[in-house]
Order: C-alpha cells, then structure tokens, then sequence
C-alpha cells in the first residue's frame, strides 16, 4: 500500500501516455493513450508460459526460473532516483497459475509483522498490484520477510487526468488458493548483522484473480512495488514501472503485462 492509505488525492497535470498495443477493459478493447510530455511510458513485459513445474519453497532454484522474464531495476518510484539495493522479479505464467519470483538484497532485513492483513507497509514488504479489466479496480497482494501476506481489492476513483482521487480497499477479499514461501539469507529485525538478501516465490491461481487463463496476446495492467527499510536511513518505496505522481495508488501508471505463449 502506498504511505497515504485511502485518502484523497492532490490533483496534478496529467500527460498521457503510450505503449504499443492494446489495453483490455472490462469487455471492450481501446487503444492505448498516445505518448505526450515529459511522463515516462509505463513499461511493458512480455510475459512467458513456463514448460517446467515450480516447487513453492523460496528458492528460485527451478529451472523454470529461467524460462522466465526479469523485471528490475526498481527504483524511487517519484522521482526515479537509483535505489540503494538491488530488486528483482521473475514472472511466468501456466496453465493454472501466474508465477512471481522476487530477489530481494537487503543488508539490514526489518519485519516483525505476520498476521495476515497486517500493515505491511509500516515495515519490509514487496507488493503486486494487478487488474486484468478496469484500471478502477484491482487486486493488491502483498508479502514480507517473515512470511506474512495482504491481500484485497481495490476501487479506485480516478480524476479526468487519470490520476487517483481517492480508493478504498476491501479487506474481506482472500485469495483463497494462493501458495507462497520466502527464504531469508541473513537474519531478521537485527541490525547488528549484516544481512544480504530475501527471496519470495508466489504461485497466484487464475481463479484467485476471478480470470481464465489469458491467451497469447492478452494484456494486464499492473505494478510492482518494494518498501525498503535500513536502520538509521530514510525508507525507500520503489516502483518497477515508473509511477512519478504521490503514491503507488496510481493504476493509469501500472505498467502492461503482455502474456506471449511458451517461448
């Protein structure tokens, strides 16, 4: 979630912009927006069906890792800044299932958060925000360091320049057949040590998303995000697609997700 939780919005200057293809709302198609000014294009992956199965243990160590696609780098997600650790996520998809791996280095680990729901962002936490129809309402997903996860759907009121007005969450949401593990190289809520890195490995069945399995060509509207936390320096939330404008609640600036068939 981003810091400012189900609150309203400023309103900036909104430019639009472009990626090639199509974004799928609801029942209908609409080209996407044309690029114009300064704001970066939202960015695009092609996302790959997986040949090899995937044990969920946090390890990233399946050879279907390899099939594969590596979203990095994450950055500042207003003002694009380098972060100070690398992140990294994996996604792949089957029959049944979206797959996200994400590697995580992190040299000070900081949670102590497990329930599930649990304000994670208040922490360290890596969180997946996804729609397959309309950008007004989405899934958020979340997972932290000690294995806690969030899960909801979003209504998102958005202004006539596509920026958030206000959202609200609905908690009641559980994706009820998700399967997750992490794996901690280092350990956690000590900052005497030098840690080095988490990793998180997530199987998100289709049907938890209330979705077919895409076919070839499909395109998502989606983000990933990373609250980084070190002792005694200023949090670091980071974006994989380029968000610019407050908050990660920004759906008009998810990047697209397109599903491309076994490679």
């Amino acid at each position: 979630m981003s810091a400012s939780r189900y609150t309203l919005r400023p309103g900036f200057h909104f430019l639009l912009c472009a990626v090639a293809g199509c974004v799928i709302t609801g029942c209908q198609t609409a080209r996407a927006p044309e690029a114009s000014g300064p704001l970066p294009i939202p960015k695009t992956a092609r996302i790959p069906k997986l040949t090899k199965p995937i044990q969920i243990d946090g390890r990233l160590d399946e050879a279907a890792w390899k099939e594969a696609v590596r979203l990095t780098p994450f950055v500042q997600h207003v003002t694009q800044a380098p972060a100070r650790v690398k992140t990294e996520v994996r996604v792949g998809y089957d029959d049944f299932a979206l797959y996200l791996g994400w590697t995580c280095e992190d040299p000070d680990i900081q949670a102590t958060l497990k329930a599930r729901d649990s304000k994670f962002w208040e922490e360290e936490v890596v969180e997946f925000f996804v729609t397959p129809g309309p950008l007004e309402r989405y899934f958020e997903l979340q997972w932290n360091p000690l294995g806690g996860t969030f899960d909801a759907v979003i209504t998102n009121q958005l202004g006539p320049d596509g920026q958030s007005k206000r959202y609200e969450g609905d908690w009641n949401f559980s994706a009820k057949e998700m399967t997750w593990a992490v794996a901690v190289d280092g350990t956690v809520q000590n900052s005497s040590d030098r840690d080095r890195r988490w990793t998180v490995e997530v199987r998100v069945p289709f049907s938890d998303l209330q979705q077919q399995t895409p076919k070839p060509g499909a395109l998502w509207r989606a983000n990933f995000y990373r609250y980084n936390r070190d002792t005694g320096q200023e949090p670091e939330l980071l974006s994989w697609s380029p968000i610019i404008w407050p908050g990660f609640h920004q759906p008009t600036r998810f990047g697209y997700l397109e599903f491309v068939g076994s490679r």
